[in-house]
């Protein structure tokens, strides 16, 4: 009489664990560094989890970032609605010229209590001397669905060229 209960314990125990894991906060993580000696600028988008990402110290003075630090949030009793947003300007001198990357939230929902609210990522823009070599590129293009998701960008002095580092949503998560 005990053989049934097994696979019933197995299967609560394993939804127990699941749902765990899958509830644990994220936090989102955007790096930038500019390295002239290496001629190349790095941005990368990750994310933190549980008490690494509660305890982080995001700092303009290490380049890490948090888009929700990017946006003001008007919270009512009917409502929380993003209703501003922020930009990041950093500037990087490469051997081929003066290098702006600007970063920003990409917002999925400006309200935060409907689909996909609760949801943020952000975007970046490259210029060089003045003129967008790359329009604004969002890490993360929707907040449903297996669209793959941007992690690093690299911008070579040498070249001016941007290349971007691509992987699969469920990898990211």
């Amino acid at each position: 009489m005990a053989r049934p209960a097994l696979p019933i314990i197995l299967f609560v125990s394993i939804a127990y664990a699941t749902n765990t894991t899958a509830a644990e906060t994220i936090y989102p993580l955007v790096t930038y560094k500019c390295n002239p000696d290496a001629d190349i600028i790095t941005l990368t988008n990750s994310l933190l989890k549980g008490g690494d990402g509660a305890s982080f110290n995001y700092s303009d003075a290490n380049g890490t970032y948090s888009p929700w630090d990017l946006v003001d949030i008007d919270r009512r009793a009917n409502r929380t609605r993003i209703v501003r947003t922020k930009k990041i300007t950093k500037v990087c001198t490469l051997s081929s010229g003066e290098y702006t990357i600007t970063i920003e939230p990409q917002i999925f929902s400006r309200n935060l209590s409907g689909a996909c609210g609760a949801s943020i990522s952000s975007a970046f823009t490259v210029s060089h001397d003045g003129l967008d070599i790359r329009g604004r590129t969002p890490f993360e293009n929707y907040c449903r669905g297996n669209a793959p998701i941007i992690t690093r960008v690299t911008v070579f002095g040498k070249t001016g060229k941007v290349k971007i580092k691509r992987i699969a949503k469920y990898k990211f998560y």
